[in-house]
């Protein structure tokens, strides 16, 4: 009988198991899965100049962090930039990635988003229009975050970006821009090549003890520029109510910033505390498209503090150009003169190498292999050569490899 009772009280758990797994109730164990977060990362002041729309900024960075604290991947994970209100005055960048066509924005993609609190930044570019009308104006919206595997989630709302008068003033700067270590003068170009990774320097100033709110960044157009990463540090520092992701952000809130437009407090310090000094900004960035481009890259510093709001006086003249190299844009043909050359006779092989790029190519490198039959040809000797590309040139028999510049 014992035996019975038990085969029974067995069977019985068998059957419940199944019903339960009928109605969706969960077995023994569940299966982990991707868990994301957004959050901005960005100030949500923009702003055009006090006294003259004409000059100063018109492009400002609005970023999240999205993080996938679960411990399984996010597949096809998008991030959009969705309007809540209209603004003629305030819109996405014309073909900046995220823009369809005010009021219109779509998802930018950027694939998968491992596990382990795994996180990523990812920026729009809002524009200003350079009119007197748009000072003092918002326009609200929403950034939302989607994948294959969660349902959207999206910022706090409301939420809005609010044109500010800034005041252009000296006490703001930019010191240096630098290419790996490299400085790059005010004025001065770097080439960058399509798919390669550089870390990009921005060297900046402010009053010796900073401001309660700060922002500072190089206009990097996103179509162009993907930016990996960002490690910010500053001489002055908010002590007491420090903002923990400061060092990881263009925009540091040194005083407790109300974001809420429906706040008595709103645009307004809630606290105490500033960050500044002598301002370093590291970009990780990786060159993703542009090949055969220039870019001019303006640095802005901007800030409240006093109850206004100020950007630095340099911006004009500190801009940089960025050319955008594509070796895959490059053309390689080769001619033989006389052709055809008798056996036995010489002819000069000459390579022509064109570079659309706006900028000279250096080290470049290729190999020509001589047919071996029908009958063979051979580098004379002695091997003579010349380069009308500039730069040197290194030549080797066996075929021929050529490396200059272009």
């Amino acid at each position: 009988m014992r035996t019975k009772v038990l085969r029974r009280v067995a069977m019985i758990t068998v059957t419940g198991l199944v019903l339960a797994q009928m109605i969706g109730a969960p077995m023994y164990t569940v299966s982990a899965e991707p868990n994301l977060t957004v959050a901005p990362i960005t100030w949500n002041v923009i702003g055009l100049d006090s006294n003259n729309v004409s000059v100063g900024p018109e492009n400002f960075p609005v970023g999240v962090r999205v993080c996938n604290v679960g411990p399984d991947p996010a597949t096809s994970v998008t991030v959009q930039l969705i309007w809540d209100s209209a603004n003629s005055y305030i819109k996405l960048r014309p073909t900046s990635l995220g823009d369809a066509g005010d009021p219109a924005t779509v998802p930018i993609n950027i694939g998968t988003l491992a596990g382990g609190n795994t996180c990523r930044d990812v920026y729009f570019e809002v524009n200003v229009t350079r009119n007197a009308n748009a000072r003092g104006t918002s326009r609200r919206y929403h950034i939302e975050v989607d994948s294959a595997e969660t349902l959207p989630i999206s910022t706090l709302t409301p939420r809005e970006l609010f044109v500010e008068y800034l005041i252009s003033q000296s006490r703001n700067s930019t010191t240096d821009v630098l290419l790996d270590g490299v400085s790059v003068p005010a004025g001065g170009t770097m080439a960058l090549v399509v798919g390669n990774t550089y870390t990009i320097r921005l060297e900046a100033a402010t009053a010796t003890n900073g401001y309660e709110q700060i922002e500072e960044f190089i206009n990097f157009p996103n179509t162009i520029f993907r930016i990996n990463s960002v490690a910010t540090t500053y001489t002055a520092n908010d002590l007491v109510t420090p903002d923990p992701d400061a060092a990881t952000k263009l925009y540091a809130d040194g005083c407790g910033w109300e974001n809420d437009p429906n706040s008595p407090n709103y645009r307004s310090c809630l606290g105490t505390g500033k960050y500044g000094g002598t301002v370093t900004v590291d970009y990780n960035v990786t060159i993703i498209s542009g090949g055969g481009t220039t870019q001019v890259l303006n640095t802005l510093i901007y800030d409240f503090s006093g109850s206004s709001y100020h950007y630095n006086s340099d911006y004009s003249t500190s801009a940089r150009i960025a050319a955008i190299i594509d070796p895959t844009t490059l053309s390689i043909s080769k001619n033989f003169a006389p052709d055809p050359t008798n056996v036995n006779g010489v002819s000069v092989l000459t390579f022509t190498i064109s570079n659309p790029n706006p900028v000279a190519i250096s080290g470049l490198n290729f190999t020509d292999t001589f047919p071996t039959s029908p009958g063979a040809m051979v580098v004379t000797t002695p091997l003579t050569t010349s380069n009308t590309c500039g730069g040197s040139l290194l030549d080797n028999l066996g075929g021929v490899l050529a490396a200059g510049d272009a």
